[in-house]
């Protein structure tokens, strides 16, 4: 064999050996992209599958600092997130609500207001302030904003809900973003302020979660995808713990279970068209649904039956009848029997 001959050979199985290699790359990382894939909904309402290429999550809690293998994680409810230029002005402004100055209260009201949805959770906690100016501006800039903005834009929830297999953690999320590889967008930084909700798409058969009551709890028709598909055949075993507030404004006067508020008489599994008029007696109360058409069904505290029909699971808490938005969450564990 030539010399030529033997570097064109030599040329061939190199690159024979860089195409296998890449090839069995791409298996191995298509094989760990689904091991971590997840559905991420933004905060235009998108939703995009994607592969989270982070081995951890540090949550910070009221107990500490936690580190959240993300193998564990099946679902994680936003709280608010500011990028630091936006908190920035949100605390600024909040500043000024309390200055000396009448110029410059007028001037932070201005812009608490022209910041909307991104100053809302300050401004609520803002109420709670004892100089009364600042509660008197507070309130009358959440009217400002309300009137501007859809409620579904209005968050009043800094924490994270982070629900493993084993329990939910309720914290901060530390890091400021998550990595992620999108199948068309390649690899991409995933801001938190921009996102509402992660749900991994691989999580055991069994999922924990929290319905809060702000979000889920506080108009008809709010709905929390569980993102559990069933079958008419499945059955399901429900269990909820945990008290909601229906109605804040009287800490502790209006507390609910999962059963609802006062005197509410239905046997679990109980369905009910899931409208206002037939609803608005079961207030606190959690119910469930199947598919987008499918009856509410009463869970309470405890519910044990079939799926009756194909779909994916909603959990819905009704709301107060003073239309109000509630508070606090419901812990649900949801097993399927198949």
């Amino acid at each position: 064999m030539s010399a030529f001959r033997l570097s064109l050979w030599l040329v061939a199985f190199i690159f024979a050996g860089v195409a296998i290699a890449q090839e069995e790359g791409g298996k191995d990382a298509s094989s760990n992209d689904l091991k971590t894939e997840a559905e991420v909904q933004f905060a235009n309402g998108s939703t995009v599958r994607m592969a989270i290429l982070q081995d951890k999550l540090d949550v910070q809690t009221r107990y500490g600092t936690l580190s959240v293998p993300l193998v564990e994680i099946q679902r994680i409810e936003f709280g608010v997130h500011l990028s630091s230029e936006t908190a920035k002005q949100v605390d600024g402004a909040l500043a000024k609500l309390a200055s000396v100055q009448f110029a410059e209260r007028e001037e932070g009201a201005r812009e608490l207001a022209s910041l909307g949805p991104h100053a809302y959770c300050a401004l609520l906690k803002a109420l709670k302030s004892t100089d009364q100016e600042v509660v008197r501006r507070s309130e009358k800039i959440l009217a400002e904003i309300r009137s501007r903005f859809p409620e579904k834009e209005l968050r009043s929830r800094e924490e994270d809900i982070i629900t493993t297999a084993g329990f939910t953690i309720v914290g901060k999320i530390v890091s400021p973003a998550l990595k992620g590889r999108s199948e068309y967008f390649g690899s991409v930084q995933l801001q938190l302020p921009q996102m509402r909700q992660l749900r991994h798409l691989h999580a055991p058969g069994e999922i924990q979660l929290a319905v809060d009551a702000s979000q889920f709890g506080s108009q008809h028709g709010q709905w929390m995808d569980t993102g559990m598909a069933v079958e008419s055949s499945t059955n399901l075993l429900i269990v909820a713990t945990g008290t909601i507030d229906i109605y804040p404004q009287s800490a502790g006067q209006y507390v609910s279970s999962p059963k609802g508020y006062g005197n509410v008489v239905l046997a679990a599994g109980a369905k009910v068209a899931p409208t206002p008029v037939n609803m608005r007696n079961f207030s606190g109360a959690l119910f469930g649904r199947v598919g987008d058409g499918g009856d509410a069904f009463y869970i309470g505290d405890r519910f044990e039956g079939s799926a009756g029909r194909d779909g994916k699971l909603y959990l819905h808490i009704v709301p107060s009848p003073w239309n109000n938005a509630s508070a606090g969450s419901y812990q649900v564990k949801i097993t399927p029997r198949n």
